[in-house]
């Protein structure tokens, strides 16, 4: 194989490349021809397990991501809450007794209903 063709079989693998000697190279019509016969001949020796071992390896990890979101959602609501019931018993139930009582003009007093009279 030429140097020149060297070039589309690195495009092919994945392999680092000069974008512009590959521009060269498809410019020629031996380099076109080259190119379809490589994708062809990749598409006839991959097996077929390795095309949908990819598309599985992306439906795993996205439910791999959703399992871990929902665990972690799970995780704070339940910490939220337990941590929300050990401090409820900390806090008094009945208000502290008053420590001075300020008394307001007499127009603030209403009169008090006859029945609480």
């Amino acid at each position: 194989m030429s140097e020149r063709h060297e070039v589309i079989s690195a495009f092919i693998d994945d392999e680092p490349f000069d974008p512009q000697e590959l521009a060269s190279v498809l410019s020629e019509p031996s380099g076109r021809a080259l190119l379809i016969d490589l994708v062809a001949l990749r598409h006839i020796v991959q097996p077929d397990d390795v095309a949908l071992s990819g598309a599985l390896t992306s439906r795993t990890s996205s439910r791999l991501r959703a399992v871990g979101v929902a665990a972690a959602l799970v995780l704070a609501l339940g910490g939220g809450y337990l941590m929300g019931q050990s401090r409820s018993g900390a806090i008094p139930a009945d208000a502290p007794a008053p420590t001075r009582i300020v008394e307001g003009p007499a127009a603030w007093q209403a009169p008090l209903p006859r029945s609480a009279q």
